[in-house]
């Protein structure tokens, strides 16, 4: 199968299934008025959906392995880790907010920079494996990526400004989306 043509596939691939994920903020039940099994099943489908789309997505960068030299490959793989970090803090300063009772807006660690700091984390961290492997269809990937996680992000902003109403507002209009310093919502 051509090179090209699997690109077509894992990034359709990649955008269905992320639209998926954004269903479970679209149905008539906000995902914070959901039960805990309800949760539970839908962060687990989240989960396989993200795993799925990395596994892919490093199968792909193997086959379109084209390093440039070994600085660039150097930087792409702390590129990486940069992201991987990101996304690790993240989690930690969510920590189980998912779950949380009362319900508290989680504004510190890496949300005092963007509010979606795990997409941005991926964002980076796919970039970096394509600038790893001197593939310039993984830096398209990466592109096309950041654009679906954006949708998705408005999907789960509706359902948090549901639950935090004004303070989630308020918060929305000094902190960007996903890229620090670009205040566009």
């Amino acid at each position: 199968m051509n090179i090209y043509v699997k690109f077509i596939l894992i990034t359709l691939y990649m955008f269905i299934t992320y639209h998926i994920i954004a269903l479970k903020y679209s149905k008539s039940k906000t995902f914070s008025g959901r039960n805990r099994i309800s949760k539970l099943s839908l962060v687990a489908l989240h989960f396989l959906i993200v795993i799925t789309n990395i596994i892919i997505y490093f199968w792909f960068i193997s086959k379109n392995f084209n390093p440039v030299s070994y600085i660039l490959s150097l930087i792409g793989i702390l590129i990486f880790i940069y992201g991987i970090f990101i996304i690790f803090w993240g989690i930690y300063s969510l920590r189980a907010a998912v779950f949380v009772p009362e319900n508290k807006l989680i504004i510190n660690g890496p949300y005092k920079y963007v509010r979606h700091p795990m997409y941005l984390g991926g964002i980076i961290g796919a970039f970096g494996l394509a600038v790893f492997a001197g593939s310039f269809l993984g830096a398209i990937y990466t592109f096309f990526l950041a654009i679906v996680l954006s949708r998705i992000s408005d999907a789960e902003e509706k359902d948090l400004i549901m639950r935090f109403g004004s303070n989630y507002l308020e918060y929305r209009k000094k902190v960007p989306k996903l890229f620090p310093y670009i205040r566009r919502n």
